[in-house]
């Protein structure tokens, strides 16, 4: 029996729920995943998308959303461009003796030299006078001194507080370039064959470790990127914590043996 084809015609755009899909001038707008596939080779296409992660106190660690999943016998080849952001400022522990006005801080990589000027704010109110600007000692790279006009507390010792270098970042930013191959087997077990990581920008707060890597989770059978952040404080106190974006492209297809 023939088999009769009509071609979509739409002469201002197609849209899906009233939203623009394509528009008059053929743009093709508002699309979650564009997936471009082989006429020849059902199995072969070319996927491009979104995926998104927070890291926040709760969950330092995150795969990015959504991931892809693969059957089995196949070979991905990825590559994600990845963006982490963050706002808030270097975290530093301090502790100054009673009735002393050197108050010591520490502070992984601080990047500062004797004489530098910091502008502080102390995240225990108690402390909130003190805020301001202070010039400080450099005894190591990651401790570092400065002085008081009078002492925190006159009777006891201050332990285990925080402040906040505010002159220095707000906003931080880190972007990195993946290029990945990932297997499956014939029982559609996943494996990353290899991959590259390439440090595009690495403009992190002091005292933090941001990292991103690919992954296979073979429960869901899919694979995505693990963002991961370790911090000497908290990731909330100025914003909601870490957030990374990724574009990702994949071609996938079939797995010759």
């Amino acid at each position: 029996m023939a088999k009769i084809l009509k071609s979509l015609q739409s002469e201002g755009g197609f849209s899906i729920d009233e939203a623009p899909i394509i528009d008059p001038d053929r743009n093709l707008i508002d699309v979650h995943t564009l997936k471009v596939q082989s006429n020849a080779n059902n199995k072969t296409f070319k996927k491009e998308y979104i995926a998104h992660s927070l890291l926040n106190n709760t969950n330092p660690s995150v795969v990015m959303d959504p991931g892809h999943e693969v059957d089995a016998d196949r070979i991905v080849f990825v590559t994600g461009f990845l963006l982490g952001t963050w706002e808030g400022y270097p975290i530093v522990e301090l502790t100054s003796n009673a009735n002393s006005v050197i108050v010591s801080c520490t502070l992984n990589d601080h990047g500062l030299t004797t004489g530098d000027s910091i502008s502080v704010e102390f995240n225990n109110p108690t402390y909130s006078s003190f805020n301001g600007t202070y010039t400080v000692t450099v005894t190591s790279p990651s401790a570092f001194t400065f002085e008081t006009v009078t002492p925190l507390d006159t009777n006891n010792p201050v332990l285990n507080q925080i402040l906040e270098i505010t002159n220095l970042g707000g906003n931080w930013e880190y972007a990195v370039k993946i290029e990945s191959a990932v297997l499956s087997d014939t029982n559609q077990t996943l494996s990353t064959a290899a991959h590259a990581v390439t440090v595009v920008k690495d403009n992190i707060p002091p005292g933090h470790t941001w990292s991103s890597s690919p992954t296979v989770n073979n429960t869901t059978n899919q694979f995505s990127f693990l963002t991961s952040v370790a911090s000497n404080g908290s990731l909330e106190l100025r914003g909601s914590g870490v957030r990374w974006s990724a574009r990702v492209d994949i071609v996938y297809t079939e797995r010759s043996y």
